[in-house]
């Protein structure tokens, strides 16, 4: 796997996150989405498919392991909204029969909407994780190819991707 491969696949992961939590803002604001579309594990949506797969080269690196915490929390924070949404009906049987089932709707959007802001933090987490871990594969870069001056940007780019990330320090950037 090559440089431009793991950047764009980290690319790719955090378009897959920004979908996922428009999604949720989206059932939240109380859209017609399948709540299949908005995975509830973390290892079921498509950053964490990613993550735990295709991104597992990158273990090594602290910027990476910094994902996992606020993916995960995310992820539990939407397990909070989900439960409120989709979870059981918990009024009483004369409620269910005589009480508005759309107030009853209402009330469970405005509760839900009430953990949006923490999940969009722990979004923003996320995303600013991901920033580093891009800069600290691109220093890595730089490096690797300010090593040999005959060496060409390409042939850095394309060198073996163990090679570039035993150049990157074990404390870089986090």
């Amino acid at each position: 796997m090559t440089l431009n491969e793991v950047l764009r696949a980290i690319t790719a992961a955090r378009a897959a996150h920004l979908r996922w939590v428009a999604r949720a803002e989206g059932l939240v604001a109380g859209l017609p989405l399948d709540k299949d579309q908005v995975p509830v594990l973390p290892t079921d949506c498509q950053f964490g498919t990613w993550y735990y797969d295709q991104g597992q080269v990158l273990k090594k690196l602290p910027s990476y392991q910094a994902l996992e915490t606020p993916h995960d929390m995310l992820h539990r924070l939407y397990m909070e909204i989900f439960r409120i949404l989709f979870g059981e009906d918990e009024r009483s049987m004369l409620g269910k029969l005589f009480g508005s089932r759309r107030s009853y709707r209402e009330k469970q959007l405005e509760e839900a909407s009430k953990l949006l802001p923490k999940l969009r933090t722990q979004s923003d987490l996320l995303l600013r994780c991901l920033d580093m871990l891009e800069q600290d594969l691109n220093m890595a870069s730089k490096r690797a190819v300010a090593k040999p001056k005959a060496v060409k940007q390409q042939a850095a780019e394309e060198q073996s991707f163990d090679d570039m990330l035993e150049s990157i320090p074990a404390d870089a950037n986090v």
